[in-house]
């Protein structure tokens, strides 16, 4: 018990994100209701998680901060893929299948494809908003449940955390890449969109609802 106290002692704090707005009412609880189906989307998001950060490797092979940071993180999300995949085995559950992501697409389909360093700082400006949220969400969750699961909340306690981490990761790229004073106006059109997003998406027992 005194070393689960110790863990946390440090939470992530909500307010250290960047979001404009909160996940809707009631998510936590319902996807505290359903585990089973929280967990196995859970899994086909680290997966995707993994395969982004490589694809921006493919992308931009020549650029070798982006490459050193997108492989350490890609092998991190398939960490986080092993220890979700070990979870749902141990109670009798699989990982989801492939599914369309609506908050996701919605934020690729705002992509600006003019210049291909256009285009490569939105695609890292993403990438920061899909792991805030995910940290968000992982965050409230543990809130929720802790207490009542300690596999799921131990691996919550460490995964929003490295959220954190990742989204600071992508922002600091995109910072890099785009060193003006423009960034932040960009950025925040970005947030502007994920807080439509995030608001009109509705709620579902999955990482981004």
């Amino acid at each position: 018990m005194s070393r689960h106290r110790a863990r946390r002692a440090t939470p992530v704090s909500l307010e250290e994100l960047p979001l404009l707005c909160p996940t809707p009412a009631g998510w936590a609880e319902l996807a505290a209701a359903k585990l089973p189906q929280f967990l196995a989307d859970h899994a086909v998001c680290e997966q995707q998680a993994a395969l982004s950060a490589l694809n921006l490797v493919a992308h931009y092979p020549d650029d070798r901060e982006l490459v050193e940071r997108m492989t350490a993180l890609a092998a991190e999300e398939v960490l986080h893929l092993r220890r979700v995949a070990a979870l749902l085995h141990q109670r009798g559950l699989h990982p989801a299948r492939r599914r369309s992501n609506p908050f996701v697409q919605g934020l690729h389909a705002n992509l600006r494809r003019d210049s291909e360093g256009q285009l490569k700082i939105d695609r890292l400006l993403i990438g920061a908003l899909i792991e805030a949220r995910s940290c968000e969400r992982f965050t409230r969750l543990l809130d929720v449940i802790e207490g009542r699961d300690p596999e799921v909340s131990s691996l919550l306690f460490d995964l929003g955390p490295a959220e954190k981490r990742h989204w600071e990761i992508f922002y600091g790229l995109a910072e890099r890449a785009d060193p003006t004073d423009g960034l932040l106006g960009r950025w925040r059109r970005w947030l502007e969109l994920e807080r439509e997003l995030t608001s009109s998406l509705g709620t579902a027992p999955t990482v981004h609802g």
